[in-house]
């Protein structure tokens, strides 16, 4: 595989191309006996080797016999295959892994932002996971919902994306104490205004009284 073509073997024992002390120790341990062997590499589209493929003990009629090159154009072909396979699979999991650092990033960043918020997405995301894990393992109200793993995944997702809007909000907005807490606390507004407000209706509550 590393020379990086086809070999076909007809008898590892004979063959001195190659080092087959592996094959032979395992044979003995086994009890078995390796005779044909066809080796062929899986290289992706840059030529980058990603496996290999080993074939043993080609059978007919109970027989072991050699492997043929239209073994070899078979494999080849399926060898193809199992690469471009592969290599989607890597894909994804590359894809899933850019994913998940975004969201990270995303995360750090709304912490950073915010002492009031700091660690707020992790913590609705660990709460829900075991909301969620809650609701599988309930067997009376819940009992016939059941998330699968990729549900699971998704709700996960869902409660670790659910303030990515707060990237874009103002921070004196992010950092406000109270619903009324603006640029400056209109808090202290409406206190005045009671404070004002009040003797007013005290001294026209008392004018009531004396006309009474």
């Amino acid at each position: 595989g590393y020379q990086r073509r086809v070999h076909g073997i007809p008898d590892v024992y004979e063959s001195t191309d190659f080092d087959f002390s592996g094959a032979m120790a395992f044979d003995k341990s086994q009890n078995y006996k390796t005779k044909s062997m066809l080796v062929l590499p899986m290289k992706n589209k840059d030529d980058d080797l990603v496996g290999v493929i080993q074939l043993i003990n080609k059978q007919e009629n109970s027989q072991t016999i050699d492997f043929t090159q239209e073994d070899e154009l078979l494999i080849k072909a399926m060898a193809s295959l199992a690469t471009m396979i592969i290599e989607n699979n890597q894909l994804v999991i590359d894809l899933e892994a850019l994913l998940y650092g975004l969201i990270d990033s995303v995360n750090k960043a709304l912490s950073e932002k915010s002492l009031y918020t700091q660690k707020h997405n992790d913590n609705v995301a660990t709460l829900t996971n075991i909301i969620a894990n809650g609701i599988n393992n309930n067997k009376t109200i819940y009992g016939d919902v059941e998330y699968s793993d990729v549900e699971m995944e998704e709700i996960r997702l869902s409660a670790m994306l659910h303030d990515i809007g707060k990237v874009t909000t103002p921070v004196h907005i992010m950092d406000k104490a109270t619903k009324l807490e603006t640029i400056y606390d209109r808090l202290h507004t409406i206190k005045l205004r009671f404070d004002f407000d009040l003797p007013k209706k005290k001294k026209k509550k008392k004018k009531l009284c004396v006309d009474t």
